[in-house]
């Protein structure tokens, strides 16, 4: 059996890459079956050193340098990964004569409206599958809108192909109610970062140490607006912590060495919240505001499940609130019910 996954593998950005490779491990170890991620990757999202220079804007280019450096430590990771030859264009892909038995798409935001409209310029389907086979099935494993509601010119593109599909499992509530609204059926599945154990995650870090143990981590995606600065400074002044330390721009076994070794995350990563759940480390959540606010039903529809929304802090004195431990044999308990949804989704479609 030969199993096609494409995703936003080449994301300069932890959880993209480690969604990927967990997603592709457990494909290749529970099914025993020939995996490829479609290397699809357009020549725009190329991160490198001209690009950064071409800014006037000091600041913008000292990000993109970091950017650069963060991409060079993470392409090291994304190596683990079989990656098909590069595809620069979806009419590359349609026109290729791809035989695989099963095409995955997601899991991260691959169905935002934003890459659909604009990826290459212009309406970019390649993520709802246009390519592909007559027999090839086509299912879609916990997939993202990253958006409360469907644009309504996107629903004509997307909808048609969808019908194609074997099966489909989206992430958030929201997504199942977009689909529901345009009369497709889903289910709700896991990340797919849940499909490696807590000793998966220990042995990718175990030789790297890149903070000393108990120290605040910070894991801030996007511009930090200054009110998110100014709560993790009276986060830190309640905890007494003498340091924060950012973490945005490690590689990835030193990311998850952080984050091993930390008394604390603050973050609105999601992918941070998942491998904080799966290591035992405390954290807390600060939500995306303004036209960011549509991703932030990750968190919720993750966090109900676990128990686990008071982790979601708008404030210091909701901090304060915080139990001042976690109970991780509960957490670990609903994990394993998390996790579930997706391995049977797996195992019912793919076996």
């Amino acid at each position: 059996m030969k199993i096609g996954i494409i995703t936003f593998h080449w994301g300069t950005n932890h959880g993209a890459v480690l969604q990927t490779f967990a997603l592709y491990s457990y494909l290749k170890k529970t099914f025993n079956a020939s995996v490829e991620i479609i290397n699809y990757y357009p020549k725009k999202y190329d991160v490198n050193i001209i690009h950064a220079l071409k800014h006037k804007n000091p600041k913008v280019i000292l990000k993109k340098i970091k950017e650069f450096k963060k991409e060079k430590l993470i392409k090291k990771f994304r190596s683990l990964l079989n990656l098909t030859k590069r595809y620069y264009k979806n009419d590359e892909l349609i026109n290729s004569n791809l035989n695989y038995d099963i095409l995955i798409t997601g899991s991260d935001q691959v169905w935002n409206p934003s890459f659909l409209k604009y990826g290459e310029n212009k309406i970019t389907p390649v993520y709802f599958l246009n390519f592909g086979g007559k027999n090839t099935k086509k299912i879609s494993v916990s997939a993202s809108f990253g958006c409360e509601s469907y644009p309504l010119d996107c629903q004509e593109i997307i909808k048609p192909l969808l019908k194609e599909f074997k099966s489909i499992s989206v992430r958030e509530k929201t997504g199942e109610k977009i689909l529901k609204n345009m009369g497709l059926c889903s289910n709700i599945t896991a990340d797919p970062t849940s499909l490696l154990s807590k000793n998966d995650y220990l042995n990718l870090c175990e030789n790297f140490k890149i903070i000393k143990t108990g120290s605040v981590v910070k894991m801030i995606l996007r511009s930090q607006k200054k009110e998110i600065k100014k709560l993790i400074s009276s986060i830190c002044k309640y905890s007494s912590c003498k340091k924060v330390i950012n973490i945005e721009y490690l590689s990835i076994p030193n990311w998850l060495a952080a984050i091993r070794d930390s008394s604390l995350v603050i973050t609105n990563s999601f992918h941070c919240v998942m491998i904080c759940l799966k290591l035992h480390t405390p954290f807390v959540v600060v939500l995306e505001t303004g036209n960011m606010s549509g991703m932030n039903d990750r968190f919720i529809t993750l966090l109900e499940k676990f128990k686990m929304k008071n982790r979601i802090i708008n404030n210091v004195d909701d901090f304060k609130k915080l139990p001042k431990s976690i109970d991780f044999s509960n957490v670990d308990f609903y994990m394993n019910e998390y996790e579930k949804s997706l391995k049977d989704f797996l195992e019912r479609n793919i076996n």
